[in-house]
């Protein structure tokens, strides 16, 4: 092993194993830096001047809107929530590394298994406490809730799914179980995005898997559909995610009214409260960090009531977030940071290819109904996707020939 590979091999594993455990004690963060310091060691200088402007432009907007803002402690606090991903913009295009795509598919599928591990420990956890699985007890470390867990299930799926098809043998075999294992795991923890989003994931894979292999396309589409009809099976069998489907049908339903005398869509009010926001101030927001303040002091004026079991409650008796990145960022840092955190996104999902182009649509679409940037669990998987996709998007230098 070079003294490169020595340096790669523990840091990257590093950053891409804590990163789904999330732990108190040793924070997903301690992984991605030492990852960052080790490309910066093992790798030559390089500048890519676009992107380095791209992510320096998103962290300087952030910084600026706090200028305006009311809450300005807030302000700073988000500041350091979405501070990695820049950071690992701009440092990951300022250095050329030998072998870079390998590098990011290594890590990539130490992430995979790592997440694999973090699902295996929390099933089992609950299972011993429970007696069966508590959805919402699933979490490790105190920062992967519901919504983030069942991501980073997601992501590791795409990346062990595409090694399947490999003719290894055992090892296929071992992904395929780790897949099937993962496919139950999104259903068990019912992420209402997720649900809707496998199977359109598991049509555009298959499609692509098609196109590419003509003369099997028969039996790849028997495949697909009873992938999908044993997921839509599992779904309707289990009462955790067969409830969390109902509560989306009576969601729906409920937009312009009650079901059963309840009413259960908590987003419509909050979106509805977060575009109200954006008309007021379009251009540059209401300042980094007072947004909820501002989305707490709208829902405080809906009439709306919701229940838990028998108990009533108001949307004012919690501070909500706006359960969307695109809300967040255009109603706290206006149409400028909409911009910016949009062309983050499609840089990602321009310079991504294979399963990474995957995780960046999902990440994007996930973002719709959840602040994944407000969170260390959704800035730090994006961190992640920001190096891979940077290491992912060098061009191999050619040896000079002498």
């Amino acid at each position: 092993m070079t003294k490169q590979n020595a340096y790669l091999h523990y840091t990257g594993a590093a950053g891409a194993a804590l990163l789904p455990f999330a732990l108190l004690w040793l924070s997903p963060v301690y992984g991605l830096i030492v990852t960052a310091i080790g490309i910066l060691i093992a790798g030559t200088r390089h500048f890519r001047l676009a992107p380095i402007l791209l992510f320096a432009a998103f962290v300087d907007w952030q910084l600026l809107s706090i200028i305006w803002s009311e809450h300005r402690l807030d302000g700073w606090a988000d500041v350091v929530m979405v501070l990695p991903i820049a950071v690992m913009g701009i440092l990951m295009h300022t250095v050329h590394l030998k072998d870079a795509h390998a590098w990011a598919a290594r890590w990539m599928e130490t992430f995979a298994w790592a997440t694999v591990l973090a699902w295996t420990i929390i099933f089992c956890k609950s299972l011993y406490l429970h007696g069966w699985v508590n959805y919402k007890d699933f979490e490790l470390g105190g920062r992967l809730g519901i919504h983030f867990q069942s991501l980073y299930l997601f992501l590791a799926t795409l990346i062990l799914e595409r090694k399947i098809w490999r003719k290894t043998y055992g090892l296929s075999a071992l992904r395929a179980a780790a897949v099937l294992w993962l496919l139950f795991g999104i259903i068990v923890l019912s992420s209402r995005i997720h649900l809707l989003l496998v199977p359109l994931a598991i049509v555009a894979r298959f499609t692509e898997i098609g196109i590419k292999n003509k003369n099997q396309r028969k039996k790849i589409v028997y495949i697909a559909l009873a992938s999908l009809a044993a997921g839509a099976l599992l779904i309707t069998a289990l009462p955790g995610p067969r409830g969390r489907m109902i509560d989306l049908r009576n969601e729906v339903r409920s937009i312009e009214g009650k079901v059963d005398g309840k009413q259960t869509n908590h987003r419509v009010f909050i979106w509805q409260a977060g575009v109200e926001i954006i008309a007021d101030h379009p251009w540059i927001g209401i300042g980094n960090g007072a947004g909820e303040m501002e989305l707490h002091e709208k829902l405080s004026r809906v009439e709306a009531t919701f229940y838990r079991g028998k108990e009533s409650y108001k949307l004012d008796e919690f501070l909500y977030d706006f359960h969307s990145i695109w809300i967040q960022s255009w109603a706290e840092g206006g149409l400028v940071a909409l911009a910016l955190l949009l062309g983050v996104f499609i840089w990602g999902i321009a310079q991504s290819k294979g399963v990474l182009r995957y995780a960046w649509l999902v990440v994007l679409l996930s973002g719709t109904t959840e602040s994944l940037l407000d969170k260390q669990a959704g800035a730090l998987l994006l961190t992640f996707l920001v190096g891979l996709t940077a290491l992912q998007s060098q061009k191999e230098k050619r040896e000079p020939i002498s």
